[in-house]
């Protein structure tokens, strides 16, 4: 389930925001013969040297130079999802296929803080490893289904006062919901999926319906305690009755964070 935009749709019981944040800073104009990827910082816009940048599903990896520049010799057959890792920085990814990864790219990363917690690393596969060749970004599915949810436990971040705790995905792929059918996310004729569901305690706080980059959701601090869990789940064919069967979906980078209050528009 993969034809990633960059429009997220998220039903939040709260709140939300989405935004394309740290992901692509701008491009560098064609015409500039020293047009090259880069790495900054998001804040500064100061280049980062030594930086990690790979590819998991075909096994590519590449570090940027003393000025943050950096190549991408690689080959896409679909939609995937490329890292950007650094000492003090958060892990940033990034869906990409070659149209993207010919660039020139500059990506922004942003300095960690000491409350941010990493859920997962790498790439985390969920379902049932039963999906159609239609299904979004299928082809680039590699990994086996760690079941149907994904659930992790987190101590409750020491964030101060005038801040809110977010649970943020950094991509997700592979969404068969109505809305990724709408939007062209797939090549699925007639069925769909419902959306993927995050909790925490027992407390759903969101779904997801589209396939996209840094999708951040809220956590109302009345649900949150001194030791949490979190819980994503794969939504569901809705028009397979014989069987559950369960869509299949990749997702990279989940981690709880903290963002200054009101960050968030409140509905």
């Amino acid at each position: 389930m993969k034809k990633i935009f960059l429009l997220i749709s998220i039903y939040c019981i709260f709140c939300l925001n989405f935004t394309f944040a740290e992901v692509i800073s701008g491009k560098v104009d064609h015409n500039d013969m020293n047009y090259q990827n880069k790495i900054v910082d998001k804040k500064t816009n100061k280049p980062l040297s030594n930086a990690k940048i790979s590819i998991p599903e075909i096994d590519y990896t590449t570090y940027s130079d003393k000025n943050g520049a950096f190549k991408l010799n690689a080959d896409l057959n679909d939609k995937t999802v490329l890292f950007v890792e650094k000492e003090g920085y958060k892990v940033f990814s990034l869906t990409v296929d070659n149209s993207v990864i010919k660039g020139p790219l500059k990506l922004g990363i942003e300095q960690s803080s000491p409350f941010d917690l990493q859920i997962t690393q790498g790439v985390i596969h969920l379902g049932d490893n039963m999906f159609s060749s239609n299904s979004a970004n299928s082809s680039d599915f590699k990994l086996n289904a760690n079941g149907h949810f994904l659930s992790k436990k987190f101590k409750r971040p020491k964030a101060a006062q005038n801040q809110d705790i977010v649970v943020r995905i950094g991509t997700i792929i592979g969404l068969d919901t109505k809305k990724a059918k709408e939007q062209g996310q797939n090549r699925i004729a007639k069925v769909y999926s419902s959306p993927t569901e995050v909790f925490v305690n027992g407390k759903r706080i969101g779904v997801i319906e589209l396939n996209g980059d840094n999708i951040e959701i809220l956590v109302p601090r009345h649900i949150l305690k001194e030791d949490n869990e979190l819980v994503i789940k794969t939504g569901q064919n809705l028009f397979q009755t014989e069987y559950v069967d369960y869509d299949d979906i990749e997702l990279a980078n989940v981690r709880v964070e903290t963002k200054e209050k009101h960050h968030f528009a409140r509905h």
